[in-house]
Parts: C-alpha cells; sequence; structure tokens
C-alpha cells in the first residue's frame, strides 16, 4: 500500500461510518412507513398501550408540531382562546399538589392565546409520566432524549354548546422531573394551537 493511502486509512474511523450507515439504514423504513393514522400506529397497537379520555381513537392523524391530532373541519384553532374545564390524571402516579402544580402550568400556558372569535373549553387527561431515567442514556442516538422526564396528555377541546371541535394526543419529554416534561407539553400545545 501506498505511504500516503496508508496514512488517510484509519480502521477504526472505516468501522464508524460503516456502523452509520447500518443505523441509518435498519432505521430507514420506520421513517418511511411511519404511520400517518393513530390507529395504524405502533402506539396503539401496544399490548400496554395508555388510554386516556377519547372515546376512540380512529379520526387521529399524524401532526406537525405535536404527535396526534383531530380537528372539525374548516375550523382554525389559533382563532380562539382555551380555558380549562376539566382536568385528570389517570396515569396515578401524580400527587394532588402535582397535579395542581400540571393544571397551573397549562392554564398559564394557554393564558397566552390571543384568539379573537371567542373561547374553546377544554378537558385535560394525563394519560401517562415517566420518570427521569439516566440508565437510558446508553440507548444510541435517541438515550439523550430518552432518559428526560415525560408526559403524556389528551385534551379534547369543546365550544360553547359542548360540541367535541378538536382531539389533540402528545408526549412530551424534558428535564428530570415532572413539571419540566408538563411544561414542555404545555408549550408544546401552545405553539400548536397558535399556528392551526
Amino acid at each position: 500500500m501506498h505511504p500516503s493511502v496508508s496514512k488517510m486509512f484509519n480502521p477504526m474511523r472505516a468501522v464508524r461510518i460503516v456502523s452509520t450507515l447500518f443505523m441509518l439504514l435498519a432505521l430507514a423504513p420506520y421513517s418511511v412507513f411511519a404511520a400517518d393514522r393513530f390507529t395504524d400506529s405502533d402506539e396503539y397497537k401496544e399490548k400496554d398501550f395508555k388510554k386516556g379520555i377519547f372515546a376512540d381513537y380512529k379520526d387521529l392523524e399524524k401532526g406537525k408540531e405535536i404527535d396526534w391530532v383531530w380537528v372539525e373541519k374548516g375550523l382554525s384553532l389559533s382563532d380562539y382562546k382555551v380555558s380549562i374545564e376539566s382536568f385528570e390524571d389517570r396515569s396515578d402516579e401524580l400527587s394532588k399538589a402535582q397535579l395542581a402544580g400540571f393544571k397551573a402550568i397549562f392554564k398559564d400556558s394557554l393564558e397566552r392565546l390571543k384568539g379573537s372569535k371567542g373561547s374553546l373549553k377544554a378537558d385535560f387527561n394525563i394519560y401517562e409520566v415517566q420518570k427521569f431515567s439516566p440508565g437510558k442514556a446508553w440507548i444510541p442516538f435517541a438515550g439523550g432524549h430518552q432518559m428526560q422526564a415525560g408526559v403524556g396528555v389528551e385534551i379534547l377541546l369543546k365550544d360553547k354548546g359542548g360540541k367535541v371541535v378538536a382531539k389533540i394526543r402528545n408526549f412530551s419529554r424534558n428535564g428530570t422531573t415532572y413539571e419540566d416534561a408538563a411544561q414542555e407539553a404545555a408549550n408544546d400545545l401552545r405553539k400548536y394551537l397558535s399556528k392551526n
């Protein structure tokens, strides 16, 4: 082998490149064929699927800023303010004080919405919480994110007559506490509502 070629060839670098290419190819089918409907998703089909307050999930589709959503045709959520009507915990993991703290976080975030066509009422349900888990840090490419605390929330938005006009299901991760994750979930929700 020519000396200049042997200096350029680094076996460890070659192994890293091949490993990275292999991982990208392994993950490609998932990204290409990810479900557009919630009922076709792996999450929905899991045996330990965490159900919230929705009567059914057939109409939920992949969202842009959030995981899953259905909005009544022709309705622009950004035209409305949102007030919390009910707030419950189906995860059975939160204390009353934590649940009250979650409600305050979401209320504060929703109060920043500037819709001018009226107000929608929201029923909130925390369907899952996950503790900060440093043991997940080893997961390739995603460990730093997966180890963070997580909060899953379902929201029913209703008009003044009580008719459901939107459904949102989202799971957010952030920080080391449930409250960190709840703040992230509230921020995700506010961004979505203000843009759609």
